[in-house]
């Protein structure tokens, strides 16, 4: 995100949240600079000796809520075969100021799987930390329940692998679209390029006067209404202190030539939407 854009204005930084935001979440299982569920083996109930049972194999995904039932997070899991003490799992979640890539290896399984996180890598760095003891559990109906020890829960549904996942009206090039006020000298521009989960496919450019900053966000899931995007990071900023990372965002389509972009922290009345449109 840039520090000079009208479009970015009070979003500061996506730092680890603190104890007041639940330690343990973004801080808690594990985030994705290098490695995506992409990377993961396409088969994940091949032939290796183990105890899980077949219906929790493949990749799992679905939104996580906190304790109050409230939308929290992103969670995508890949669970292979294995015994206990194996890694089994490899996790994708995406929180509002973080995006966490992790390991868990296998404590039990017999009426549910118990499982013990531990974090890879973070966007942004050192933001996430060892998620702990998490319990899945089959549902009986194809979903999966994950919980946590700090009470979040999420029903999971079966995804698949997939290499293009963003549909071709959201790809190209985009422009801001200022909205009130009087006109400014700033300016900023999107690019969606095709990529899989973990892979950077967001690069904004944005310019002002005194100011250029370019960023990048990597893609955490996409639908034919929706696109998820991870926390955008700077990649070039002139001065530095101009321009800072920021937090994740949602991206739907607005019309065939235009997008609207959301911060997933927003407060729909004081932080409204931004608007793109088709850059020419």
């Amino acid at each position: 995100m840039s520090g000079g854009s009208d479009d970015t204005d009070g979003k500061e930084s996506a730092a680890s949240p603190g104890p007041s935001k639940r330690s343990g979440k973004p801080s808690t299982d594990p985030a994705t600079d290098d490695a995506s569920p992409s990377e993961v083996s396409s088969d994940p109930s091949a032939a290796v000796e183990g105890v899980i049972g077949e219906e929790y194999l493949g990749i799992w995904e679905g939104a996580g809520k906190d304790s109050d039932q409230q939308p929290y997070s992103f969670r995508r899991i890949t669970i292979t075969q294995g015994g206990v003490g194996a890694d089994v799992a490899t996790t994708f979640n995406s929180f509002d100021e973080a995006l966490c890539n992790g390991a868990a290896k296998l404590v039990s399984f017999d009426n549910l799987m118990v499982l013990e996180s531990r974090a890879l890598s973070s966007i942004p760095e050192e933001a996430c930390s060892d998620g702990g003891r998490q319990t899945i559990r089959a549902a009986g109906d194809g979903t999966l329940i994950w919980t946590d020890d700090d009470g979040e829960t999420a029903v999971l549904t079966k995804g698949v692998e997939n290499a293009t996942p963003i549909p071709a009206g959201f790809l190209g090039k985009w422009e801001y679209v200022e909205t009130g006020g009087s006109p400014s000298p700033d300016s900023s521009t999107l690019e969606l390029s095709q990529g899989a989960y973990g892979e950077v496919v967001a690069r904004y450019v944005s310019d002002g006067p005194s100011y250029h900053c370019e960023d990048e966000s990597v893609l955490v899931y996409a639908n034919s209404k929706e696109l998820r995007l991870g926390p955008q990071t700077v990649t070039a900023a002139e001065p530095a202190d101009k321009c800072v990372d920021a937090g994740t965002r949602t991206v739907q389509m607005k019309g065939a030539d235009g997008l609207s972009l959301a911060w997933t922290d927003s407060d729909e009345e004081e932080d409204a939407p931004s608007t793109y449109r088709r850059a020419d």
